[in-house]
């Protein structure tokens, strides 16, 4: 009777029809390494499967911070992982965290023949340091179909993103991101190789970014966005007129204009 009040509470309905929820699964040993699952109800072999990542500056929130994004996706009749990961420390650093998302990714695709979705072709939505993330990811393991960032930290070796840095004290921790010691010049090539600027391939990109952001500058996002053109990578930028650091997704009416983007472009690159 217990398991069944329970697989109640995470079962709801959508214009799709019903979806199920199964939260805090781990993928690691660590607390952090868990990942909510949502699954639609129907056939789910030609369902887009969507890994969400949270933002948190690498070092706090969890999925707490994604769940009411990862149940609208689902809603839309998406499979979605919503990940949560390890914070960054003097011992662990981008890589590791890369390491924790491609942990998850494996763990969601092993669970693909128990609930009959696709195993592998996933599409990998972020936001702010998730976005970050979610873009380094997808440019430097190439097995998603699709990039959507929103509010992403893009070139961490600007010397507009040092100075930005080192004025709100996160410097600290982009520096254990890095993985090293940043000197006073901010030369370091250990920053470069955290940069989705500098590590695009050719992944399909969705950018979305509040102009009147306070923490993450609009011309982060602009400025990849024209680093894709010219490099021939599929993208769109959406500029949130008025939004700040959340991109509009505390609010309803941005949030559903989100969702309708996101789902959108991941539908168009679900080939």
């Amino acid at each position: 009777m217990k398991h069944f009040v329970i697989f109640l509470l995470f079962t709801c309905f959508s214009s799709f029809g019903q979806t199920k929820s199964f939260p805090n699964l781990a993928y690691g040993k660590s607390t952090q390494q868990v990942l909510d699952l949502y699954i639609p109800d129907g056939n789910l072999s030609d369902v887009p499967v969507v890994i969400l990542l949270h933002g948190g500056a690498w070092s706090m929130g969890g999925l707490e911070y994604t769940r009411k994004h990862a149940q609208d996706i689902c809603n839309q009749g998406f499979v979605v992982a919503n990940v949560d990961y390890r914070y960054v420390t003097d011992k662990i650093s981008a890589k590791d965290l890369l390491a924790d998302i491609n942990t998850a990714v494996n763990y969601v695709s092993d669970l693909s023949t128990k609930y009959g979705y696709a195993k592998n072709g996933y599409h990998i939505v972020g936001i702010s340091a998730g976005a970050h993330l979610a873009l380094l990811y997808g440019y430097t393991k190439k097995n998603v179909k699709s990039i959507t960032a929103l509010c992403a930290p893009s070139r961490l070796d600007s010397p507009e993103a040092l100075e930005f840095l080192k004025k709100t004290g996160l410097l600290d921790i982009v520096e254990k991101l890095a993985g090293t010691n940043i000197n006073a010049n901010g030369i370091n090539p250990a920053l470069t190789v955290i940069s989705p600027y500098n590590t695009i391939s050719n992944i399909p990109t969705l950018l979305i970014h509040g102009d009147a952001d306070p923490v993450v500058n609009v011309s982060q996002s602009q400025n990849l966005y024209a680093q894709l053109k010219s490099k021939g990578v599929e993208t769109k930028l959406i500029i949130r007129e008025g939004k700040g650091h959340d991109v509009g997704m505390n609010s309803p009416e941005t949030e559903t204009q989100n969702i309708k983007d996101i789902t959108e472009w991941i539908l168009q690159h679900n080939k």
